[in-house]
């Protein structure tokens, strides 16, 4: 990933303890602000999943981040520590997120294309058409040595 894509979000804790306590006294303009800066830090914790290649499609960056971002103006009246529960609610979305994802894992088509399989190796891929050759010598009745076999 190139350095032009990296998210520098400029806030500090006293910054966000405000906005919060501001938001908690009923300020819809800090409750504002600090949601942009919850969905930002956010956005910006799933985008270094992907960065690491544990989150493989943007869609699914966007839907964690929409995920927190719903969880926090649902909860933000019950939130006692704002940077702990942040650290949490960003910690168990990706977790749970991973654990049901792992097994199905999908692709963008463009991220698709620079994936290898190192796995393959051509000395062991099957030849249909040789099989199909094998099959109708047998088909006629010829007795298949374990040498035509080894061919394939």
């Amino acid at each position: 990933m190139a350095i032009d894509n990296l998210n520098y979000i400029n806030f500090n804790q006293k910054e966000l303890d405000e906005l919060f306590r501001a938001s908690l006294s009923g300020d819809s303009k800090a409750f504002r602000t600090l949601s942009v800066h919850v969905r930002n830090i956010a956005f910006t914790y799933f985008q270094s999943k992907q960065r690491q290649g544990k989150i493989i499609n943007t869609d699914d960056v966007d839907d964690l981040t929409n995920n927190v971002y719903l969880a926090f103006a649902e909860q933000y009246q019950k939130v006692e520590n704002l940077e702990f529960w942040l650290r949490r609610v960003l910690f168990l979305s990706f977790i749970n997120w991973y654990k049901k994802n792992k097994a199905n894992r999908t692709f963008e088509l463009e991220e698709a294309r620079y994936l290898h399989d190192t796995s393959s190796n051509p000395d062991h891929s099957i030849d249909a058409e040789k099989i199909n050759q094998l099959l109708t010598l047998a088909g006629d009745k010829q007795k298949l040595s374990e040498c035509d076999f080894m061919k394939i």
